[in-house]
């Protein structure tokens, strides 16, 4: 198996104590707690909303958690682990269980508090939290390449995220802005508007259209990651041999 859980364990626990996870994720919970302070709302408009502040506050809380002991144990938990590929596999890991999490609780909340002006129904909350989940470890996964192993300056690697992540919510806008030609840079940049905008019209386009969508953004998700897999274990592995010589 390629999931270490002694190794998951040991990256959360270094994590919570490092409480650099504090801001991201109470920039989620009291921006939902914001969105919700009223009521009722329309239901997948809102999911929508929800949805594009967990790719924000994902891509973030990827970022701290990559970073949190500024890859000082990085090489000494590969020689551990045995795998550079197991170490970065259990490492995603993490941030997939927090990315569940957080799409439970965005999607759970406001139908457990009453918060909107119609019932969800099973298919639509089934909908709304794949597509949460789905942000949730799109954000995780471009945050990958943004770590201050791949890029050492800081400012310059949030910058970077930041434009991405806009660059990804405004997609669409980006795409119908150009020649028709272009259209397919919507699809080139990481899907996050192309969810939004499934999440915003649901009811006019119907559930296959969206599990259509989901099913690329999941496969997009799936693609950067085993990228990121391939060059950071051929980065690593030259690293522990330059140190071991």
């Amino acid at each position: 198996m390629i999931i270490k859980w002694q190794l998951l364990r040991y990256l959360f626990a270094s994590y919570t104590r490092s409480y650099r996870y504090f801001a991201p994720i109470a920039f989620m919970i009291i921006t939902l707690l914001l969105l919700y302070s009223y009521k009722p709302n329309p239901v997948m408009d809102s999911y929508a909303v929800t949805s594009t502040l967990l790719f924000i506050g994902c891509a973030w809380l990827g970022m701290n958690f990559l970073n949190h002991d500024q890859g000082r144990q990085t090489v000494l938990l590969i020689l551990h682990t045995g795998s550079a590929r197991a170490f970065y596999a259990t490492q995603y890991a993490a941030l997939i269980v927090m990315g569940f999490v957080l799409s439970v609780l965005a999607v759970v909340y406001p139908v457990l508090t009453g918060m909107f002006d119609e019932p969800v129904g099973i298919e639509r909350f089934t909908l709304a939290l794949l597509s949460h989940l789905s942000l949730s470890l799109l954000g995780a996964v471009i945050s990958l390449y943004f770590q201050s192993g791949w890029i050492e300056n800081q400012g310059r690697s949030i910058g970077l995220l930041l434009i991405l992540i806009v660059m990804s919510i405004a997609g669409l806008s980006v795409g119908d802005s150009l020649p028709d030609a272009f259209i397919v840079v919507a699809y080139i940049l990481p899907p996050a508007s192309l969810v939004i905008d499934m999440l915003m019209n649901t009811d006019e386009r119907g559930l296959a259209s969206g599990a259509i969508m989901l099913l690329y953004t999941y496969i997009y998700t799936a693609v950067i990651l085993l990228i990121y897999l391939k060059i950071a274990c051929s980065k690593d592995a030259a690293e522990i041999i330059r140190k071991s010589g």
